[in-house]
Order: C-alpha cells, then sequence, then structure tokens
C-alpha cells in the first residue's frame, strides 16, 4: 500500500475525531437546556396521553340512558309492546301454544321486570298463541283466506298438514265470500283429517241482469259468473294465431245490452291455439236441488260425470228443507248423481 492511501486514511479518523470533540463540547456546553426540553417534551406527550385516554374511556362508557324494566307479563300482546315503546325498548315475540293462557297473551318475558337497562334493549316475550288445536274448527262467517291462514298458522306448527279440499259457490242471504257450510263439521277430532271442503256464499240470487260486453275476458272467469246466474253458456272455438289471445272471448250472442235472466242461453265464441283447440261444447251449468222435508243434518254429496270422468262438486251437511244451487262445467252428455246419507236419491241427465 502506497503513501498517499495511508495519507488519506489518517486524514479521515483525524476529521471524524474532530467531529466527536465538537459534540461532546455542544452537549457539555448546552446539557442543561438539551434535558430541559426533553422533559418539556414528555410533560406535553403524557399530558395529550392522558387527555387522550380519558375521552376515549368517557366515550365508550357512556351509553344510552338507563330504564327500569317494565312488567308486562300477563297483558295483551299490543298493550305490553305500547309500554315498551314508551320506555324505548325493543321486542323480540316468540310465539307458543299454551293451553292455560289465552292467545296473544304475554306469558314470560326476559330481562324480568324491576331490570335495569339502558333504551334500545331488545326484550324477549313468550307470546301465547292459544291452545293447541286437536278439533276442526267452526269456519262459519269467516272468508276463504282466513282458513287458509289459519290452517297454515296452527297446523304446521302442530306437525300435520291440513289443506282446503272443494270449494263450492250458491247463492245465499249471507255477504258474498262468506263461508256457510263445511265438512267436516266443526269439533270434528282433527286425527284422520286432511281436507276441509267449503261452502261459500255467491250473494243473493240475481235474477236478471243487463250483459256487458265480454270480448277480451278468460273464458273461464266468464263462465263461473254466468253460472252463478243461472245462465246455460254454449262455447264455440276458433283458431288463433297469437298465443297472448289464447283462451280468450272475441264475441257472443246475444250481445251487449241484453237483458239476461236464469236459464237463458249465451252463446260464447272463444279463440284457442290449434293445439289447444276443443270442438265439442263446454256448459257452464247450475244444479239446484231441495232436500227433502224432515230430514236433519243430513249428509248431501252430488257427482257429476261426463266424457273426462267422476268429479264430486258439492259434499256438505244439510237440513231439510234447504235450497241447493251448485255452479258446475261440464261437456255435453252428463249425468248427476245426488246422494242422500251415502245413497244415491237422484239422477240426472243434461245434454
Amino acid at each position: 500500500m502506497g503513501p498517499g492511501s495511508k495519507s488519506g486514511n489518517g486524514g479521515l479518523f483525524l476529521k471524524t475525531n474532530n467531529m466527536f470533540r465538537l459534540f461532546n463540547r455542544y452537549i457539555a456546553t448546552n446539557s442543561k437546556l438539551v434535558i430541559r426540553n426533553i422533559i418539556f417534551i414528555l410533560l406535553i406527550f403524557i399530558v395529550v396521553f392522558g387527555l387522550v385516554t380519558t375521552f376515549v374511556f368517557w366515550f365508550l362508557q357512556k351509553g344510552p340512558p338507563e330504564v327500569t324494566v317494565p312488567n308486562i307479563t300477563g297483558t295483551e300482546l299490543m298493550e305490553g309492546l305500547l309500554i315498551l315503546q314508551k320506555k324505548k325498548l325493543n321486542a323480540f315475540i316468540d310465539p307458543r301454544y299454551f293451553s292455560e293462557h289465552a292467545a296473544n297473551v304475554v306469558v314470560e318475558q326476559n330481562p324480568k321486570a324491576g331490570s335495569i337497562v339502558r333504551e334500545g334493549k331488545g326484550i324477549r316475550l313468550i307470546v301465547s298463541k292459544g291452545s293447541i288445536v286437536s278439533i276442526v274448527e267452526d269456519y262459519t262467517g269467516k272468508t276463504n283466506a282466513y282458513v287458509q291462514n289459519r290452517l297454515q298458522e296452527i297446523f304446521s306448527f302442530q306437525g300435520k298438514t291440513i289443506k282446503l279440499g272443494n270449494t263450492t259457490f250458491v247463492t245465499s242471504e249471507e255477504p258474498q265470500g262468506t263461508i256457510i257450510g263445511q265438512f267436516p263439521p266443526p269439533n270434528t277430532p282433527i286425527t284422520n283429517v286432511d281436507t276441509i271442503d267449503l261452502v261459500i256464499s255467491a250473494g243473493k240470487e240475481i235474477k236478471a241482469f243487463t250483459l256487458k260486453d265480454l270480448a277480451g275476458k278468460k273464458i273461464t272467469d266468464v263462465m263461473e259468473l254466468l253460472a252463478l246466474r243461472g245462465v246455460l253458456v254454449s262455447v264455440i272455438t276458433e283458431d288463433i294465431m297469437d298465443p297472448s289471445r289464447n283462451g280468450l272471448i272475441i264475441s257472443h250472442t246475444p250481445g251487449e245490452g241484453t237483458v239476461i235472466r236464469r236459464g237463458d242461453n249465451v252463446t260464447i265464441t272463444v279463440g284457442y291455439l290449434p293445439s289447444e283447440r276443443e270442438r265439442e261444447k263446454l256448459y257452464a251449468r247450475v244444479l239446484n236441488f231441495e232436500v227433502p222435508a224432515g230430514l236433519e243434518k243430513t249428509d248431501i254429496r252430488i257427482v257429476v260425470a261426463d266424457r273426462i270422468g267422476e268429479r264430486e262438486i258439492y259434499n256438505a251437511e244439510n237440513n231439510g228443507g234447504d235450497n241447493i244451487s251448485v255452479p258446475f262445467k261440464s261437456y255435453s252428455n252428463t249425468t248427476v248423481y245426488i246422494y242422500v246419507e251415502e245413497g244415491v236419491y237422484e239422477v240426472r241427465k243434461m245434454e
């Protein structure tokens, strides 16, 4: 290694040594000022840290005001919910069946009355749905929708499936859509019951009405309406190519504005796609039958037979003297069997 290299290394060492001495001299001269600045910075840090910690703790601890849980056990559900609402408490409802508690009564609550909670707390309420149903209920005066909802509510919970069976519309003095009969009758044990048939009021009998324009309406809807009014319907089919017009009425005779009475005939032309066209006439009919006098709580059953097979159109309990009016649809050459107490009482032929 040459002399130049040695001289260079020595110069670097002297420069580093001089800088270290200057630093020591500065620290020795200004040590009190440096220490004081460090202490000051530390104090500021401690104060700020303390303030932040205190704020966070206060923020986490602070919440909605505390309230006392009211006692709503034994009250009606809506009344209990109003009480909780005034206390700004939420409710979680757990419905159950109880034989000893009426329906919609609060049976139990959690947290219990007197507990201290904050506003917005959820209170779990066990609410009675009434006794477990073991018999067929009386649906007289109710609607079809009510029965459907009721069957789903009570029997799905009990692990049994009971569905609506046949629905028959008859003219009566009761409001339209009101249930006026059912089978099985009320109080029948549900053990072997799978379906419930309903007899529903179609409203008061209309002896005469003015025919409206039926063009563009569904043939199924019009046939049911006319059948309920005792009108015999003849259907003539016509080929169409537009799927959106399939099953819609094209024209009818007599026309709009004609006064129609029970027993009159209305001929309707309906458009069908070639694949669904039916050449044979389909009739909307009404069967009128007076239950023999002197009978009480007698099972009346009516069966229709035509080219597509047999089907039951009525099955309900009636008393002697009752007038039954049942609308139905069938093809030509129809046979109607009327059963009284499971025996054939009358056979009618319809062309």
